[in-house]
């Protein structure tokens, strides 16, 4: 049976290789083509760009990777159908459960491959690929972006606790020195939105420091201007996605600490650990793409069933996610619900399976 496993899985092997290639490529394409507006601006060279998107690869083909385990499933299995080599296996009287048992053996490798992209690779090379790309397109500005967003503007210190999604900032705490890196003045702030090119800060808290002491000051408004414009935190703020498990976990306890809401970071943390089951489960379903009713279709048919199945989970997947956060279901169940849904017809289809 060892034996059977492993030509099972070599042929799985190189279906899915082939997949992630293509995808890969196509990904790189698009992307290369979004940066080409930019090439020329200050220090962004068309090396900047590619870098950039090089770099970017990873987290993009992590979030992909379940749909590319299917598509390559159903290649590697489909070109065993196609050599009838699935039917001399089952002559030899090895059940339908007994070869899903062998893909699921090969699905185990892949979710490691997937746990090491999306943990160990593509988390710091998104954030090194932001802070390039940020120091080429501006270089008066440095970022440190794993707790919140500190910027450096000249002698002034920037922190931001949160970047909303429509851009607006919260939590700003500036630190003004003098040219000898004497703290000079703080500027405190509830929030902040973009108003033609500069910030406009609400619930402001202002304290001057001087030999006789400090004043405090309190406005309701105050207009900001900085080297930090939109663009820029656009680009380098923290998003779910770009963090690990482990830093996302002490990221929600840090959003918690701070009275911050912290739900977009659940989700994304418990899609993160969903990640395996949903690879095990899409790897799974390619066994009844090719025994069930697409057995008799030739490879590209099944590839674009599965292709269309593979999609549809994504957006259904990240729709869920979005709805979940709207009404406040638990994070959890809005993360996983999806593959249980999917996991289900599976097995559906997998007993259906002569």
């Amino acid at each position: 049976m060892q034996i059977i496993d492993r030509y099972i899985g070599k042929s799985i092997a190189v279906g899915v290789f082939a997949v992630f290639m293509v995808m890969f490529t196509l990904d790189t394409l698009i992307n290369f083509a979004g940066e080409t507006d930019d090439i020329g601006r200050a220090k962004y060279t068309v090396w900047h760009a590619i870098t950039y998107v090089l770099l970017r690869a990873p987290q993009s083909m992590y979030e992909i990777f379940p749909m590319v385990a299917l598509l390559g499933s159903i290649l590697g299995l489909g070109m065993l159908a196609g050599n009838s080599e699935l039917i001399a296996i089952r002559s030899a009287g090895v059940s339908t459960v007994r070869i899903t048992a062998s893909v699921l053996k090969t699905g185990a490798i892949l979710i490691v491959l997937a746990i090491f992209i999306g943990e160990v690779v593509a988390p710091p090379a998104i954030q090194y690929a932001k802070l390039q790309r940020v120091n080429a397109m501006n270089q008066k500005i440095s970022l440190n972006t794993d707790y919140g967003l500190w910027a450096r503007d000249g002698n002034n210190y920037i922190h931001v606790r949160r970047v909303e999604g429509n851009g607006n900032l919260t939590g700003i705490n500036l630190y003004i020195y003098d040219d000898k890196h004497n703290l000079q003045e703080t500027i405190s702030a509830a929030g902040a939105e973009y108003q033609d090119d500069h910030w406009l800060m609400h619930r402001v808290t202002h304290r001057t420091i001087s030999e006789n002491g400090v004043k405090q000051m309190y406005t309701k408004t105050k207009e900001w201007k900085t080297l930090l414009n939109p663009d820029v935190v656009s680009v380098v703020s923290v998003t779910p996605e770009n963090l690990s498990v482990i830093k996302l976990l002490g990221y929600i306890e840090y959003l918690k600490d701070n009275q911050l809401d912290a739900s977009e970071y659940e989700l994304s943390f418990w899609s993160k650990l969903t990640t395996p089951l949903t690879i095990a489960v899409m790897v799974m379903l390619a066994v009844p793409f090719v025994f069930g009713t697409l057995r008799d279709a030739g490879a590209g048919t099944r590839l674009l069933v599965g292709f269309m199945l593979g999609l549809g989970f994504f957006i259904i997947n990240k729709l869920a996610g979005n709805i979940g956060l709207v009404y406040h279901f638990p994070p959890i169940v809005a993360a996983i619900l999806p593959t249980l849904l999917v996991m289900g017809a599976g097995v559906f289809m997998l007993s259906r399976t002569r």
